[in-house]
C-alpha cells in the first residue's frame, strides 16, 4: 500500500473533544475505502506507556465487538493497561458532540466518561475479567514512578499476559505497595476550634492556645524528600492543627506548587484566615495562575469542614464561628472556583441535616459538597457513626499502602490513627524517607496475612481512600 502507516498528532494538552475530533480526521483520511478489507472502521485506543497490552484479549474483544455490532467495547475487572478500548468510527460524531457539550477532560477514561453522558444512546460490549481486580486500582502503566515500580515488579514476577498478571497480583499482593501517593503533614499544633468529635484536643492538649509551627526550612526539607522519593504525590497540610495559623502559609503553598509534579490539599475549619492571606493566595495560586511558568491548574484543592446545615448544629459540633466559616467559603469559591469542597462528617448528631446540607451545597456555584464517615480513632473516641459501611470481607489497609503521616517534629507514626505513637516508623529529619517508608512493609504484610496489630483490629478506616 502506498500510504502512510502512521500519522502523529501532538499538542501540549488535549480535551476529550479534541482527541475525538483527531480520531475523526484520521478516519476521514484513512477510512473504509482505504482499508485492506474494505470494512467499516474501528478504532483501538491503547496507551503508549502500557507495555502489557494482551493481543489475545484484544482479538477476543474485537471479535465480540463486530459480532454484537457494538459502538464501544471495553474490559472490566482487569488492571489498567491489559486491554484496549474499541470504538466504532460511526459513533465519533455523537461522542464529539457530547464531549463538547459537557467539557469532558482528556483523562485516561475519557471515552467512557463521554459515553456515560448519554449511555443509552450507544451499544456497549463488556469483556469481564475472570477475577475482578478493580478494587486494587492497579495501573500497569509507566506514567508515574509509583506505577512504574509496580509494573516492573509484576513483569519480574512473571506477568506478561492478562492471565499471568492477574495470577501474580493474586499470589503476590505485596508487590502493589510501592510508593506513597498521599503525604499528610502537621504544620501547626494549634487550632481555633476544639471540635466535639475530633481526636486532636485529646492528643494535643490545649489546642486553642498552642501556636507551634513547622519552620519553612523543615517544611522545604519534607517536600524535597517527598518529591525525590515519589516523583508525584499529593501533600496535605492538615494532619493535625489548623493551617490558617501558620505565619508563613503563602510560602508553605509556594514550596509545593513550584514543583509541577506535586499537588496540595488544604483541609481547614475555615476559621483563623486573614482576608489579606486568602487574597494573596488567590492572586498567586487562583484561577489561571502559574508558579515559575508552570500552571497551577487543579493542583491546589480546598476542603472546608462545616458539618452542619444550620448555626445551632454547627455551634454544638464545632463552636460559635458560623459567620467566619461561611465568609471563608464564599471568598474561596470566588478565588478558587470548582476547587473548593464543603465537608460534613456523618454522625448521629447531624444525620437528619445531611440531606439538606448536601442539596444546598450541590446547588451552589463552584463548590462541591462531600460527606465523610465518622472516625472513632480505633475506639479512642465515642462511637457516633450512623451505620457500618465496612466490607463483609476485610482487605489490607489503603492507608498503610498509599499514605504517609508526618508530625510537626518530623516523627512518622504508622498511620494517622496511631495517636499514642506506639508504632513509629522513624523521623524524617533524622533518616532517609526511603528507610521510613520501607518500615511500613512489615505492617502491610501482616495485613495481607490477616494478622492485624492491636490498633488495626479496632479500626474501620482501612477501606477509606485518599489518593
Amino acid at each position: 500500500m502506498d500510504r502512510e502507516l502512521f500519522s502523529i498528532h501532538s499538542q501540549s494538552s488535549w480535551s476529550a473533544a479534541e482527541l475525538l475530533r483527531t480520531m475523526q480526521s484520521v478516519v476521514e483520511k484513512d477510512g473504509p475505502d482505504n482499508s485492506p478489507v474494505g470494512s467499516p472502521a474501528d478504532l483501538f485506543l491503547v496507551w503508549g506507556d502500557a507495555p502489557l497490552l494482551d493481543t489475545g484479549l484484544l482479538e477476543k474483544m474485537h471479535s465480540n465487538h463486530r459480532r454484537y455490532f457494538a459502538d464501544y467495547t471495553f474490559a472490566d475487572g482487569y488492571p489498567r493497561g491489559l486491554a484496549p478500548e474499541i470504538l466504532k468510527a460511526s459513533a465519533l460524531p455523537q461522542l464529539i458532540e457530547l464531549a463538547e457539550r459537557h467539557s469532558v477532560p482528556a483523562g485516561r477514561d475519557f471515552i467512557f466518561e463521554v459515553v456515560q453522558k448519554d449511555i443509552n444512546a450507544f451499544d456497549l460490549e463488556t469483556e469481564v475479567a475472570p477475577t475482578d481486580q478493580r478494587l486494587l486500582r492497579v495501573s500497569l502503566t509507566a506514567d508515574t514512578r509509583r506505577n512504574f515500580y509496580q509494573l516492573k515488579a509484576i513483569i519480574a514476577a512473571g506477568g506478561s499476559t492478562a492471565e499471568s498478571v492477574q495470577r501474580v497480583i493474586d499470589e503476590q499482593p505485596e508487590l502493589l505497595r510501592t510508593l506513597p501517593a498521599y503525604v499528610n503533614v502537621q504544620i501547626t499544633d494549634g487550632c481555633p476550634q476544639a471540635c466535639s468529635y475530633c481526636a486532636f484536643p485529646q492528643m494535643g492538649g490545649d489546642v486553642l492556645n498552642r501556636r507551634g509551627e513547622m519552620s519553612l526550612e523543615h517544611w522545604t526539607e519534607v517536600v524535597d524528600k517527598v518529591e525525590n522519593l515519589c516523583g508525584d504525590a499529593t501533600i496535605g497540610v492538615s494532619l493535625w492543627g489548623e493551617p490558617s495559623l501558620h505565619t508563613r502559609f503563602v510560602d508553605i503553598v509556594t514550596v509545593v506548587l513550584e514543583r509541577p509534579s506535586l499537588s496540595l490539599v488544604i483541609e481547614t475549619s475555615g476559621v483563623g484566615w486573614s482576608l489579606a492571606t486568602l487574597q494573596e493566595l488567590g492572586r498567586q495560586f487562583g484561577k489561571g495562575a502559574s508558579v515559575e511558568g508552570v500552571p497551577v491548574g487543579n493542583r491546589l484543592t480546598w476542603i472546608v469542614s462545616l458539618d452542619a446545615h444550620e448555626r445551632q448544629m454547627y455551634n454544638q459540633l464545632r463552636g460559635p464561628q458560623w459567620e467566619d466559616v461561611q465568609a471563608s467559603i464564599e471568598l474561596l469559591s470566588r478565588l478558587f472556583p470548582d476547587l473548593v469542597y464543603v465537608q460534613a462528617v456523618r454522625m448521629r448528631e447531624n444525620e437528619e441535616q445531611l440531606d439538606q446540607f448536601y442539596r444546598y451545597w450541590k446547588q451552589q456555584e463552584h463548590v462541591t459538597p462531600i460527606v465523610q464517615k465518622y472516625d472513632s480513632f480505633c475506639g479512642a473516641l465515642p462511637e457516633r457513626k450512623v451505620t457500618d459501611l465496612s466490607p463483609i470481607k476485610r482487605f489490607p489497609c489503603w492507608h498503610l499502602k498509599r499514605d504517609l503521616s508526618i508530625l510537626i517534629d518530623g516523627s512518622v507514626p504508622m498511620c494517622r490513627e496511631d495517636l499514642q505513637h506506639k508504632h513509629p516508623l522513624g523521623n524524617i529529619f533524622e533518616e532517609d524517607i526511603e528507610t521510613i517508608w520501607a518500615r511500613g512493609n512489615g505492617y502491610y504484610r501482616r495485613h495481607l496475612e490477616a494478622d492485624y496489630p492491636e490498633l488495626c483490629r479496632s479500626c474501620d478506616e482501612y477501606y477509606t481512600y485518599n489518593f
